[in-house]
């Protein structure tokens, strides 16, 4: 269903080279398959105590990839598209990836030296091993972000494709491999850490061999104006994404904690099955914006983003507790009651994404930073309050809470910069009947069957859309059609 609303969008506005378009779709879903596949695997070989310090150093890979990749994919994207040639193209790649690097073996370095402050400071008692283990990981986080950008730049789908699958794949039988030899985190851990490298390597290559490597001539002022306010935003969103987990460990234990790690593994696929519709609108959304009819034709297709993301949280907050009876060890099966949350944290933080259009209007990053740090503040302080009290509930309400004020924010002030004119009325009739139909199926079905409520709840959602004109191409008015034609 949702595949097909998807492939419904292409008609809005021309795809592109469909080809690349499909390995990029095809390369997330695999490997997000593939991490699915990995999840019986890791729940049956860690222990919850275990799983929930996993989720712990997870949290911290999360900030660690922030810092580590200092907002240097984006920072390249921005100055090669203002380069007037393919020549001063990569230049800038040569330029960019040198700062990588550079950033790279300085932060690795630091973060060498200071893991065992790192393992003492984060809770859940993880060891200095798994910290260093981690840091090798992050330390590939920036030479990967400029690589694997310049390869997206290039129109490079199939070698991206490539190396993102190989990755996952030596990831995912090492990882089995370390896990049923008995070394447990530090096994997963390690084989993050090969499998990153590995890659970090063969993409290193591809684009030395395109750009070289350019220290001189560097401009250092321009990168930190753009990339520090990118890079601040981005560690102010880590507050909504991961923070929680060491605010919990302290709270209800690691135990608990791999609970809820499993549950937000599974709700988190709701910003997955939105991403081919991201990787197709995207790209495109500004150009769209200011061409004939952009305002409302933006308006529509945003519309549309929201519909398919209503439909990705109802079929992951029925279909979620199917699969963690399925592939799970009975001790995470009270994950299940808390799928429908998450699908809904992450299902208003997908729909603040098509929201912000306007925030990026400007030429700095300061409006994205101003907001997210807003939303930042505002759930820190909910889980200092909640947390204590409530442990898990409290974090899932804080984080829920934060999210919706950090939409209705962005709304106005995207709205103030460019205003779209969305049709909340019929989007509200699409949601009230997408909520209905998910709270009988919990209601009214057992446990393991609450996937059959899918069945009606999908459907019936996709339909309600579909009547209301939702789902419908963006046609304009005759009469600004026909104006445009003769003008």
């Amino acid at each position: 269903m949702l595949s097909r609303l998807t492939s419904r969008a292409s008609l809005l506005w021309k795809p592109g080279p469909l080809r690349e378009s499909l390995f990029y779709a095809t390369g997330l879903i695999a490997t997000r398959a593939i991490s699915l596949l990995m999840l019986p695997v890791n729940t049956h070989f860690l222990d919850l105590s275990e799983y929930g310090r996993l989720e712990v150093l997870m949290a911290l890979a999360d900030v660690g990839a922030v810092v580590f990749g200092l907002a240097l994919p984006t920072t390249l994207s921005r100055f090669v598209g203002t380069a007037q040639d393919w020549e001063k193209r990569r230049e800038v790649c040569a330029h960019i990836f040198a700062v990588a690097i550079l950033t790279s073996a300085v932060l690795a370095a630091a973060g060498f030296a200071a893991a065992g402050e790192i393992a003492r400071l984060l809770p859940g008692d993880p060891n200095v091993t798994e910290v260093r283990l981690l840091v090798v990981t992050l330390s590939m986080e920036g030479l990967l972000g400029v690589g694997l950008t310049w390869l997206r730049i290039r129109g490079a789908a199939g070698t991206f494709f490539t190396v993102s699958i190989a990755r996952a794949l030596l990831f995912a039988s090492l990882s089995a491999t370390f896990l049923v030899s008995g070394f447990g985190l530090v096994g997963v851990l390690a084989a993050g850490s090969i499998a990153t490298v590995a890659q970090g390597i063969a993409v290193g290559i591809i684009v030395l061999r395109e750009t070289g490597v350019r220290v001189r001539g560097i401009e250092w002022w321009p990168l930190t104006i753009f990339s520090g306010p990118l890079l601040l935003s981005a560690l102010a969103m880590f507050a909504l994404g991961s923070l929680d987990r060491w605010f919990l460990a302290d709270t209800v234990g690691t135990a608990e904690l791999g609970i809820y790690g499993v549950a937000v593994r599974i709700g988190a696929m709701t910003a997955v099955l939105l991403q081919p519709f991201h990787m197709w609108w995207f790209p495109k959304r500004f150009i769209v914006l200011y061409e004939p009819h952009g305002v409302p034709r933006s308006a529509h297709v945003v519309g549309l983003g929201i519909v398919i993301t209503i439909l990705g949280a109802v079929a992951v907050s029925l279909g979620g507790p199917l699969v963690i009876q399925v592939m799970t060890p009975a001790a995470y099966h009270p994950a299940i009651y808390l799928i429908p949350w998450i699908a809904l944290i992450y299902a208003v933080q997908e729909t603040t994404s098509l929201l912000e259009l306007g925030s990026f209007l400007r030429r700095d990053g300061f409006v994205p930073l101003a907001t997210n740090a807003f939303a930042a503040v505002v759930v820190v302080a909910l889980y200092t309050l909640l947390i204590p009290r409530y442990g898990v509930a409290g974090a899932i309400a804080a984080t829920l809470i934060a999210q919706c004020a950090r939409c209705v924010v962005v709304h106005v002030v995207s709205q103030y910069y460019m205003r779209l004119p969305y049709d909340f009325g019929r989007l509200g009739m699409v949601l009230a009947v997408a909520a209905v139909t998910t709270a009988a199926s919990f209601a009214l079905l057992p446990d393991f069957w609450v996937f059959i409520g899918g069945a009606i709840a999908v459907p019936a959602t996709a339909a309600t859309a579909y009547a209301l004109g939702l789902l419908a191409p963006y046609r304009p008015p005759v009469e600004e059609a026909a104006q445009a034609v003769g003008a």
